[in-house]
């Protein structure tokens, strides 16, 4: 995703509220800001491929940074990086990675191809430090994809984080025309598509514990609780004060969550590096909808984080913009 002033909008007007206990990091030991390439928007934790690592997608934002997008893995044992290679891709595909997924050795990446209309989910067989491309998902409801999670059943669930991409105006005047589409695969082998729910607000984050959807919901400042059942989604509950939510990770059966918590500063901060825009990683009990504060900062350590993973006693946090991801121990 290019930045284009729509990913400054993000979340314009979220809650002010706040909500939880924080459980600052261990001072003795402050973050360690660790080098990647620009625009790290998305991580996930692979521990099936040798040394446990983060899979992390990074792709410039910025107009003034040079055209990039990589996935790169992080060695969490011995701190080394790789540029995973990829291989047997069409010779027509411009990668422009985002949202990342990965079920077991498969990775799905929703890249943005072209805009504003061209918005597959790329499909990769993880081999090692290398990605083998298998196939490319494109359907008419892949407007504007943001983040997806696989299914029970090997369907996809993503949310369009827009009803019309780029329009500011849906961001400024908190319209709710997002949506959460399922994607399947028919006997004759072509993908489909359906709409499972509508009038969401800038969703930029969705997982699965067993048979319910987790969907984040920015412009709300909630997250809603989705019940698949007889091939479709029923919405059950939703957790509210979740201000300005970005992905959704799990840890210990629980939702780890970063918030853009002032949404005129995330704008700043996107239009200049130098300014700097909070963070605060939620840790939620899907159960009950209470949260705790795993980590805050005013923006000095790390600003628009987007994606947040603990491996051991470390949390790790990713950004939108900015070449580095951060690496924090958490208090015990």
């Amino acid at each position: 995703m290019r930045y284009c002033f729509r990913c400054s909008l993000f979340i314009i007007l979220a809650s002010l509220c706040q909500c939880g206990i924080r459980m600052p990091a261990n001072p003795e030991h402050g973050p360690v800001r660790i080098s990647v390439g620009p625009g790290p928007e998305d991580m996930v934790l692979d521990t099936l491929h040798g040394n446990p690592r983060l899979i992390i997608s990074c792709a410039a934002r910025r107009e003034q940074d040079k055209p990039y997008g990589e996935i790169i893995s992080y060695d969490l044992l011995n701190g080394s990086q790789t540029h995973l290679e990829r291989y047997r891709e069409p010779d027509t595909l411009h990668f422009r990675p985002h949202g990342i997924y990965l079920d077991d050795d498969i990775l799905y990446v929703i890249s943005h191809e072209k805009e504003p209309g061209t918005h597959p989910v790329l499909v990769y067989r993880l081999h090692g430090d290398s990605l083998e491309f298998k196939e490319l998902i494109h359907t008419s409801r892949q407007n504007s994809p943001n983040a997806l999670v696989t299914g029970p059943e090997g369907e996809i669930y993503l949310v369009n984080d827009s009803g019309k991409r780029g329009s500011m105006w849906e961001k400024a005047l908190k319209l709710r025309r997002a949506s959460l589409v399922k994607l399947w695969k028919g006997s004759d082998g072509c993908w489909n598509s359906e709409y499972l729910a509508t009038n969401l607000g800038y969703p930029a984050g969705i997982n699965r514990i067993g048979e319910r959807l987790y969907v984040g919901d920015a412009i709300q400042h909630r997250i809603h609780v989705f019940q698949i059942s007889g091939g479709g989604a029923e919405e059950i509950s939703s957790i509210r004060g979740i201000r300005g939510n970005d992905n959704i990770r799990l840890y210990q059966g629980k939702l780890l969550v970063p918030g853009h918590i002032k949404p005129f500063r995330f704008i700043g901060h996107a239009r200049d590096p130098e300014k700097l825009s909070p963070v605060e990683v939620f840790l939620i009990d899907p159960l009950n909808g209470e949260h705790t504060t795993l980590f805050y900062t005013d923006g000095s350590d790390i600003s628009a984080g987007s994606t947040a993973l603990v491996y051991g006693p470390y949390l790790y946090i990713c950004q939108v913009f900015d070449p580095f991801i951060l690496k924090v121990e958490l208090t015990r």
